[in-house]
């Protein structure tokens, strides 16, 4: 092979490699347990935390029974005091998330007494190593609209504004 097909080789190679790296990782909150009242109290949730390296773009599952346990965003403020009153935003069915910014998000259950036995998990997500793309003109619109616009065919972007979204299979129905 001639040097210039080796050099295309290690630039696709390396342009694979960086790519690869920069995949979402995606993890089930809880593990085996999933969503609920911890077993364990809050030590449960913030071990499995704890065990866990989060980059932002990471997707996290979280796993529970509709009528029985509920997904709330709150301040650290609430979270500390297992405030549920006044979440920043619920999600009363389970579901994936993908987690666009960098910092600490606060979530718990506001069931009664759900928080207060340990369902509750404060989450770090990292930046990542590779610079993030620009917006396309579609991200640059307002929370509002992007509640109502699907993202591909089969993602919904929920609750940008947040710093994470709601990763929804889309049903296709003929008509």
């Amino acid at each position: 092979m001639g040097a210039k097909t080796m050099n295309m080789i290690l630039a696709i190679a390396v342009a694979v490699f960086m790519l690869h790296g920069t995949d979402a990782a995606e993890y089930t909150v809880g593990d085996n347990l999933g969503w609920t009242i911890p077993p364990g109290g809050a030590a449960t949730y913030a071990a499995w935390a704890a065990a866990h390296s989060l980059v932002v773009n990471d997707i996290l599952a979280f796993n529970f029974e509709v009528g029985e346990q509920d997904l709330a965003l709150v301040t650290k403020e609430d979270f500390d005091a297992c405030n549920t009153a006044d979440p920043l935003v619920v999600f009363k069915e389970p579901g994936e998330f993908q987690f666009l910014k960098e910092g600490t998000f606060y979530l718990t259950c506001t069931f009664a007494g759900h928080c207060t036995k340990g369902q509750k998990i404060a989450l770090y997500f990292a930046p990542t190593a590779s610079p993030s793309p620009a917006p396309s003109p579609s991200q640059s619109q307002s929370a509002d609209d992007a509640d109502e616009q699907y993202a591909a065919a089969v993602k919904f972007v929920s609750k940008k504004e947040y710093g994470f979204k709601k990763i929804i299979p889309a049903t296709i129905k003929s008509l």
